[in-house]
């Protein structure tokens, strides 16, 4: 294994970009350090200990506890996935904005600036609002010195992350943003599992929960491999041609569909989402008889948690995955799928094909993100949804997309698989 490790760096360029990435990492940590100047950390402490695993807490999980000791990077990348999320919607419904992305390199390159302006926005919105609360809750001195240098601070600090996420994509290992969210969850996985362990010692919960909970991690990590992997793949016969006196063709081919082809991204999007409704109701009280619908586990946050997995895994496949653009390029190619006429019925047959693979996808990622919710009721592990399903869902999806980057790299270059055949990712050897 440690020869296996070795190969990561004897590529030049491999090595960059792991030495990137892990530089990259480290000044995202150094920031959630750093706190903005005029708040109380011991009122902010005592007021995160007030919530009990409310909002705040599941805010402070993908800020790496940022927002626990309000610092440079307390809103996190969160104003970044909002403004994603706004943007795919309207592509799906502007048709300027469809015809934009269907530009290419040029048009995503306007849809990026927008995107970019649109966090801008939301983050001001944000900083203001959180700093709103934290002069009510008696946590600053208020004025409108603090106002100005907490919006502009935490405002830079988001759109500094959304910079160094973008470099971290460009210039380094894995999906920028996902990793910076995937090290902020990490980060706050030991103090949660020292919570939960003391809680059992304690005697405040059974043992045998404990030993259920290393279980569900194993069932957890090794579901998601397996979604994560998981392919359906559709056989493409090409016909014979003959140019000259050379025969093309007469081979076949497959065409392969993932189960879930959206990654990690509904899952992101559907929490961030719903972090909105949270916020709201928070800072104003006109809304606050909503608190008790739209707090994290209730029992209709849940619901509307499952719907939102099931319409992100479907409208993210429509967005990265056109049936019809795939049975065109089969048929321009010389290709078909045997039993099936080509053009509109190869599209129905490969939309059918998606459909139903998704709806298995979209199961099992809305199971795996009400499961910690359900044990944790009957457990009575508290912040279970920190370190159940949802997380390690992220976690492990963002690590094998890595880990997936990093193999290709190594192959590309004739260099020995991180893992043997039929082993993790069930990829050969280069």
């Amino acid at each position: 294994m440690w020869e296996k490790l070795t190969h990561l760096f004897r590529v030049p360029e491999l090595r960059k970009r792991i030495l990137f990435t892990l530089g990259a990492i480290i000044i995202f940590r150094l920031g959630t350090h750093i706190p903005v100047p005029g708040v109380d950390p011991e009122a902010l402490k005592n007021f995160f200990a007030q919530q009990g695993g409310g909002l705040f807490d599941f805010l402070n999980m993908f800020t790496g506890g940022a927002l626990k000791r309000f610092s440079l990077f307390a809103l996190g990348v969160m104003p970044y996935i909002n403004a994603s999320i706004i943007f795919s919607l309207l592509t799906a419904v502007v048709p300027k904005l469809k015809e934009m992305q269907q530009q290419g390199r040029e048009g995503q390159r306007k849809i990026t600036m927008y995107t970019r302006w649109s966090t801008l926005a939301l983050a001001i919105v944000q900083a203001a609002t959180m700093s709103m609360l934290i002069v009510n809750a008696g946590m600053a001195s208020g004025g409108v010195w603090f106002y100005v240098m907490s919006i502009i601070t935490l405002t830079t600090g988001t759109i500094y992350l959304m910079w160094l996420g973008e470099r971290m994509t460009e210039n380094g290992i894995g999906n920028g943003i996902s990793m910076i969210i995937m090290i902020g969850i990490l980060a706050r996985f030991p103090a949660q599992l020292a919570t939960t362990y003391n809680d059992i010692t304690t005697g405040s919960v059974s043992p045998f929960w404990g030993i259920a909970l290393i279980l569900l991690f194993v069932v957890v990590i090794g579901g998601v491999t397996m979604i994560q992997q998981g392919q359906r793949k559709i056989v493409i016969q090409y016909a014979k041609r003959t140019s000259g006196r050379r025969v093309y063709g007469g081979h076949m081919s497959h065409l392969p569909i993932r189960v879930n082809q959206g990654g990690v991204i509904p899952i992101i999007f559907a929490s961030a989402l719903l972090t909105i409704p949270l916020t709201l109701t928070q800072f104003i009280p006109s809304l606050s008889f909503l608190t008790p619908y739209v707090t994290n586990g209730s029992y209709t946050y849940i619901i509307a948690y499952v719907l939102l997995i099931f319409f992100f895994t479907y409208f993210y496949s429509s967005i990265v995955f056109d049936p019809k653009d795939v049975a065109k390029n089969v048929r321009d190619s010389g290709g078909f799928i045997p039993g099936v006429r080509p053009g509109k019925p190869t599209a129905d047959y490969i939309s059918g094909v998606l459909n139903r693979i998704l709806l298995v996808g979209a199961v099992f990622l809305a199971g795996i993100a009400v499961l910690p919710y359900l044990f944790a009721w009957v457990s009575g592990i508290r912040g279970m949804y920190l370190i159940g399903g949802t997380s390690l869902l992220i976690v492990v999806g963002v690590g094998l997309d890595t880990i997936m980057q990093i193999e290709a790299h190594l192959v590309m270059r004739h260099y020995e698989s991180l893992t043997k055949s039929g082993g993790l990712l069930g990829r050969r050897k280069g």
